[in-house]
């Protein structure tokens, strides 16, 4: 009771001070206290949000010197041109490798100076007419090859344009120097090379002993029902005593102009008499009276594999083998007229031979190779 009498009558000098004290604090919260407060709050958000846009403008720029860096090191390092990166970067690439220097010697490309008016069937069977007749023309004419693009490789060599013929030593000595795994191996290379074709690429085979044997009169499209019937076709060739083959050298030797042979398979004979530059002429290997025949169905490209010399004798006089190769680009030169001659490549087994094809591949543009089958 005493306590609420004292507060009730204070001193006036302590309500003075009181009244002083709360009219100090109304000056605090005036308008001019609260302007002022209100820049000060204005200015620090704007540092603020100035200092978060500078922030995220600075993380960008160095984000993106970091990518472009990196590419610039990966596509300048050669030791890392196999690298796989996981994430693609959508910074602007810098390279800086050099362009390749151009080739000094440029492949030659055969074009066809005249268009021709014979269409080359895509054909299931051949023809129960006989390819070749006495002027070499009845089923070898001269058709349209090409404008240079597609192109093969036969045993790490490589030709372009779009009519390829493999020409194919199935002599006897083949079956010895090359061995059972190495007629494998050559079976398997053949087929290897027709499946990589392009659609558009015409194909054929000429197989050579004392004769020879076309797999079709013309060269055929490169579509998987042909070479099917060409990888059948070669299976016959190389007979020895281990198995595979069903005659030595050729269907010609064995079966004549028949055409067929006694498993009703057909071929297009090829005698010497049908070549009217070759006419009086025998022996053995005649990758001579193969390459002719080849020349007259018009290739890009022409591939050679064989395992020693021709034994070409005209008139019973056995001929070098720089008049042999005369004669074959002689007669190249006069199918050819007005076009660049195909080219051809050689390739010998185990360098057997090497002498004539490496004669035959330099006159003829090409290159020239030496492998063994067996080991391949």
């Amino acid at each position: 009771m005493s306590e609420q009498r004292s507060n009730k009558f204070r001193p006036p000098e302590q309500n003075v001070s009181n009244d002083f004290l709360a009219e100090e604090e109304v000056s605090n919260d005036s308008p001019e206290s609260q302007r002022k407060k209100s820049k000060a709050f204005s200015l620090g958000i704007a540092v603020f949000v100035h200092a978060v846009i500078f922030s995220i403008l600075a993380f960008i720029v160095i984000a993106n010197f970091d990518s472009e860096e990196i590419e610039m090191i990966v596509e300048a390092s050669s030791s890392n041109t196999d690298l796989v990166p996981e994430k693609r970067s959508f910074a602007k690439k810098v390279t800086l490798e050099k362009p390749a220097p151009p080739s000094r010697r440029a492949e030659k490309t055969i074009t066809a100076t005249n268009a021709s008016s014979i269409v080359m069937p895509e054909i299931a069977t051949f023809s129960d007419t006989p390819a070749f007749g006495n002027d070499f023309g009845d089923g070898f004419g001269i058709g349209g090859f090409g404008d240079g693009r597609g192109g093969a490789k036969f045993f790490g060599t490589s030709g372009g344009g779009n009519r390829i013929i493999l020409v194919i030593d199935t002599s006897t000595s083949m079956n010895n120097n090359c061995g059972p795994n190495g007629i494998k191996a050559l079976r398997r290379e053949i087929v290897r090379t027709l499946a990589a074709l392009s659609p558009n690429i015409s194909f054929n085979i000429i197989c050579f002993g004392k004769d020879c044997d076309g797999f079709a009169p013309q060269p055929v499209k490169a579509n998987s029902g042909n070479i099917a019937r060409a990888k059948s076709w070669m299976n016959a060739y190389f007979i020895n005593k281990k198995g595979g083959g069903a005659f030595d050298r050729t269907r010609t030797s064995e079966w004549g102009s028949k055409g067929t042979d006694n498993n009703g398979i057909k071929y297009a004979p090829i005698l010497p008499g049908a070549v009217p530059a070759l006419a009086g002429t025998s022996g053995s290997s005649r990758m001579d009276l193969a390459l002719v025949a080849a020349f007259f169905q018009k290739p890009s490209s022409v591939f050679l594999i064989a395992d020693g010399e021709p034994g070409t004798s005209k008139n019973g006089q056995k001929l070098s083998n720089t008049a042999i190769v005369d004669l074959v680009l002689q007669e190249a030169k006069r199918i050819y007229t007005g076009s660049r001659l195909p080219k051809v490549n050689c390739i010998s087994v185990k360098g057997i031979g090497q002498a004539i094809l490496k004669d035959i591949a330099r006159r003829f543009g090409g290159n020239y190779k030496a492998v063994d089958p067996a080991k391949i």
